[in-house]
């Protein structure tokens, strides 16, 4: 693809350019200390760092930053190609409170019990600093938000949460978003002279068979094995696990129904492996951020988010049926999605899978049917597919032709037409729209009680149709870390040299407070490398 600029001149290629051997099963019953010690570790290291970062996303970018500006020499793996992670793709928000003892309470409360009074005193005293970071950093930020927390009165320490911030563009100018920040840590990250490695996938730490040390990581680099040492210590900031689906069917849903990413396809939960080969305990695996609806294209790695510009759709399943209130929108949500609902009966189904958005010729010539803004004056880099520019904004047609010839959306001249296209019950779906045109005409959906403003006929043909993917932003599962930033086992000790960050790991567990995440990289980050480069080096 050629390099295409961006509405606000920042290209692809600016955005992404340069952007364990375990002691297990090592027979050693009958050695002594030091010989055990020398049989865990290679033989041979090919490169060796004070600290080693796994994952360069924003988390990982400010553990380098940091480490770096403590005096250690850093080295930064990334197995993808584009760096960025989920901050690259993300709306760039950062909520900041006022209060470090009233954000404590705030962690405290959010967390259900599980944040002990330490983690949330110290993760909030350091959130409470990220503007005056930023600023420190070169960093120009707008207010992009409201004044008060949207759980204000309902969690303690929420009123502490003033406002919503995010970095500017590049030019200057307000509305950046989550890519404008990560080209801002990158540029940081080099500037102070770290080593960062790209296409450079982490297989396993390496830990001392005595100490239980975390000592280096074998990599791949250049389709060969690497061994590389950590003097000092890996701070693990790999992300999560949205783009497995084997760990989503194990952690988050049962149903075998396949869940997409919105966010970056590379978080595929390598490190869950990688810290539960060393002893470490997880938590906050069932935390999830939902995208909203989506679509995804056979030949694009992630799913778009949609956003129809009109009213006349609906959503149904392949019985022809509605099932939800097609007004609202689940990013964000913490919610069982009506898609995973199970038929008990004799059936024995999720019936509610595939399903699918139905919608008629005023729809489609509204505009496109994709998100292509975030907010007003905010850039729409927030998905995968258009942060990365593989299909921007500016792409998708006007009228949403050029994506019907692609085959993303099927078209119909007649319902049942329509229908058997795309693989739903012609006289289901007729007889659905038929009911949901007379209560738009009555002004009331008494069977899932869609809001009288949204209801909207269908009745220009030709009708269209989008399979609807269920996507997700990101996890908040990982291992589980004190107030270090480091990594612990099952016993509440913590691993020697091995610390965590970002959204692998995640303080935000069960429920996530909204523009949350990305400060939590800044602090852990700040957390994980600051005590990392304070470490003495081992032998």
């Amino acid at each position: 693809m050629t390099e295409q600029k961006t509405t606000k001149g920042v290209s692809r290629r600016e955005f992404v350019k340069g952007t364990a051997i375990g002691a297990a099963a090592l027979g050693l019953a009958g050695l002594g200390a030091k010989e055990v010690d020398a049989a865990s570790l290679p033989t041979k290291w090919d490169k060796e760092t004070d600290i080693i970062v796994v994952g360069y996303g924003g988390a990982g970018a400010v553990a380098a930053i940091t480490a770096k500006e403590e005096g250690a020499k850093v080295l930064v793996l990334e197995k993808a190609p584009l760096a960025g992670g989920s901050t690259g793709v993300c709306s760039g928000s950062m909520r900041v409170p006022d209060n470090a003892a009233q954000a404590a309470q705030f962690i405290k409360a959010v967390g259900l019990g599980k944040i002990d009074d330490e983690m949330a005193s110290v993760f909030a005293e350091i959130w409470t600093q990220l503007p005056d970071w930023m600023k420190a950093h070169g960093a120009k930020t707008s207010q992009v938000g409201p004044t008060s927390h949207m759980w204000t009165g309902i969690f303690p320490g929420a009123e502490s949460i003033k406002y919503m911030m995010s970095i500017n563009r590049m030019d200057g100018s307000s509305g950046g978003v989550g890519r404008d920040l990560f080209v801002f840590l990158d540029k940081k990250v080099r500037e102070l002279g770290a080593e960062v490695m790209l296409n450079t996938p982490a297989k396993r730490l390496i830990q001392n068979g005595v100490t239980k040390e975390i000592v280096g990581v074998i990599a791949e680099s250049g389709g060969k094995q690497i061994n590389i040492k950590a003097k000092k210590a890996v701070i693990m900031t790999c992300g999560g696990f949205s783009a497995n689906r084997e760990m989503m069917a194990t952690y988050i849903e049962e149903a075998p129904i396949p869940i997409y990413v919105s966010g970056t396809p590379h978080h595929t939960g390598d490190g869950i492996n990688m810290v539960l080969d060393v002893g470490a305990e997880l938590w906050h695996m069932n935390g999830i951020e939902w995208g909203r609806d989506g679509l995804k294209p056979p030949e694009l790695p992630a799913a778009f988010w949609l956003d129809f510009k009109a009213w006349s759709l609906i959503v149904v399943n392949k019985d022809g049926d509605r099932f939800k209130d097609e007004s609202v929108s689940y990013g964000h949500a913490k919610k069982a999605l009506e898609t995973f609902r199970f038929d008990n009966s004799e059936k024995q189904r999720w019936p509610n899978y595939p399903c699918y958005y139905i919608f008629d010729e005023k729809t489609r010539l509204a505009g496109p049917i994709l998100m292509t803004q975030r907010a007003p004056g905010r850039d729409p880099h927030t998905t995968y597919n258009v942060a990365h520019e593989l299909y921007y904004v500016t792409d998708w047609s006007k009228d949403n032709s050029k994506e019907i010839g692609k085959g993303w959306i099927k078209q119909g001249n007649t319902l049942a037409e329509l229908a058997k296209k795309t693989g739903i019950n012609p006289a289901g779906l007729e007889a659905q729209v038929a009911k949901y045109n007379e209560y738009c005409a009555n002004g009331k959906d008494p069977d899932l009680f869609r809001p009288k403003k949204f209801l909207v006929p269908l009745v220009t043909p030709p009708y269209y149709s989008v399979e609807c993917a269920v996507n997700t932003i990101n996890t908040q599962g990982g291992p589980r870390r004190n107030a270090k930033s480091q990594v612990m086992n099952p016993y509440g000790e913590p691993i020697p040299r091995l610390y965590a960050g970002g959204e692998f790991g995640s303080i935000w567990g069960y429920l996530y407070p909204g523009a949350c995440n990305l400060p939590e990289c800044i602090v852990s980050g700040r957390i994980s490398g600051k005590n990392a480069a304070a470490l003495k080096p081992w032998g």
